[in-house]
């Protein structure tokens, strides 16, 4: 696993960040993780989320009636 180069800067703010981005490397297998994520406000009303939901219901619900008069 390749780890990240070290900093050729003294400071202590730099450096932590190095060592604390060899660590996150190390534990989620070479790969880096999203930390810092826009919070999504889960009690405001989304119409986008509501309808996506009733599409996924509704996908294989459908039937389909002829009548002929006779």
């Amino acid at each position: 696993m390749k780890l990240s180069k070290p900093t050729k800067s003294n400071s202590q703010y730099k450096v932590l960040r190095m060592i604390a981005r060899n660590e996150q490397l190390e534990r989620f297998d070479g790969k880096f993780v999203a930390m810092n994520r826009k919070y999504k406000d889960h009690s405001k009303y989304n119409r986008k989320d509501a309808k996506r939901e009733l599409r996924r219901d509704l996908r294989g619900s459908y039937c389909l009636y002829t009548w002929m008069a006779s």
